[in-house]
């Protein structure tokens, strides 16, 4: 990418140089253009003159001697012949008859006495017939005009070449930079692409410009969010298989015991070995479901999904109500209290955490009942608070700090050590936090702010 966008602007320049020759070239041209026309007037206005000395068939020779003496301050060398071939008057013989004070100044603006080049000639008329020829070429030129001339051509080529160069060092000055910023981010990606393709996931994101952010910004962002991903992802591949392995080898071995038992015949009760394998049974049966239900968190978390403006209120009495019938069932009550308030955020995310706090709540709530509140969370940011609060057991200070890792579970809990792991996970992805509050014996606060 450097290499063609380095390309790029050598191209610009050179169209910047190839437009600059070519405007160059117009200018100059149209300067002499301008130069070639100005002397063709000054041409016709001699013609004129001397035309007008033609007067009743004859020359007059006072009056043409004016007007090559005209043509003679213009800077015309000529001369006049009639229809016949013959001289009637020069501007040498002209020249030979002024005072030597207009002669000198002449001079000084003049290459006196010859003009330079050939001689052209062009017809005379009078009254519709030819009466002659007036043959003319320039005096080479002296004084400030035709240095003026060169003055402005020599100018005319310094400021194209300045302009260029200001153009075109621009120009390279931006390849440079051009080069470096949109080049080096996307080299960036590649290398950590080129990491994360090899099995490494431990690469260090691109950083993100949390202003103005453009496209490069914005691809960092998605890939950042893809390594996190997978990151995650082999992680969680890791952690399930271990722990997996670990939570299946208890009821496995306490089936096969079971069953080895049964098959020498030294069970004196088999029903209780039934019971005993069922209750494994159920076991695996829980921690396969736990596994689903932290494969469709991982799964929320791979889908980044779009932000969505939703009512809380409406959104929490939706997830209170598919688990009131599972409170009621035990005995406790479901509140709900909170303002209509309209918040922006993953509703399919925000649903898994509130589901997964409830269902906690009411597993390890025997009496009283269970309270969610909401609100905002008072910084002015837009941002917003859930709280799920519970008349439990309650948790020990030495396990509140353990109780969002995966898998754990104290003794007595019966449950797989998932629903608050993936609540934390979640909260983390979201941008929120979790506070917990517990006294044992009278129940337990989880608040997710955000």
């Amino acid at each position: 990418m450097r290499t063609k966008l380095f390309l790029a602007f050598i191209f610009i320049i050179f169209l910047a140089l190839l437009s600059n020759i070519v405007f160059e070239r117009m200018i100059i041209r149209d300067f002499n253009d301008f130069i070639r026309g100005t002397e063709e007037d000054h041409i016709y206005w001699v013609m004129a003159s001397v035309e007008g000395s033609y007067i009743n068939g004859k020359w007059d020779r006072q009056l043409l001697g004016e007007a090559l003496h005209w043509g003679l301050m213009l800077g015309f060398d000529s001369y006049v012949e009639d229809h016949s071939g013959n001289t009637v008057l020069s501007s040498a013989r002209v020249l030979s008859t002024i005072s030597p004070n207009m002669r000198e100044r002449m001079n000084s603006l003049l290459k006196l006495p010859s003009g330079t080049g050939e001689f052209v000639w062009y017809p005379l008329y009078a009254e519709g017939e030819e009466i002659g020829r007036l043959y003319i070429r320039p005096f080479e030129r002296r004084g400030p005009v035709p240095l003026k001339e060169e003055i402005f051509r020599k100018r005319g080529k310094e400021f194209l070449a300045i302009s260029f160069l200001i153009a075109g060092g621009g120009a390279l000055v931006l390849s440079l930079l051009f080069t470096i910023f949109l080049s080096n981010p996307i080299r960036r990606l590649t290398r950590s692409a080129e990491k994360i393709a090899e099995g490494n996931f431990a690469v260090q994101t691109p950083k993100v410009h949390k202003n103005l952010k453009d496209e490069i910004d914005r691809l960092t962002e998605s890939f950042n969010y893809m390594t996190e991903a997978l990151r995650r992802e082999d992680s969680l591949r890791r952690h399930l298989t271990s722990n997996i392995a670990h939570e299946l080898r208890t009821p496995l071995t306490i089936i096969k015991g079971n069953l080895e038992a049964i098959e020498d015949g030294i069970i004196s009760d088999p029903g209780a070995v039934i019971e005993n394998i069922r209750s494994e049974i159920q076991r695996i049966i829980l921690l396969v479901e736990g596994i689903e239900d932290i494969t469709n968190a991982e799964a929320s978390f791979f889908r980044k999904g779009e932000i969505e403006e939703i009512n809380l209120r409406e959104f929490i009495e939706s997830v209170a109500g598919g688990m009131r019938k599972i409170a009621e069932e035990k005995g406790l009550y479901l509140k709900t209290r909170g303002p209509s308030m309209n918040i922006k955020t993953y509703p399919e995310k925000l649903h898994i955490i509130v589901k997964n706090l409830l269902t906690n709540a009411c597993k390890f709530t025997t009496s009283g009942g269970i309270s969610i509140r909401w609100g905002e969370n008072g910084r002015g940011d837009g941002g917003f608070y859930i709280s799920v609060e519970d008349t439990g057991k309650g948790i020990s200070e030495e396990h509140i700090s353990m109780i969002f890792n995966r898998f754990y579970k104290e003794e007595d809990s019966g449950g797989q050590g998932l629903g608050l792991a993936i609540v934390k996970e979640l909260a983390d992805v979201m941008g929120g936090r979790v506070e917990v509050k517990s006294v044992p014996g009278k129940g337990a606060r989880f608040k997710i702010i955000f």
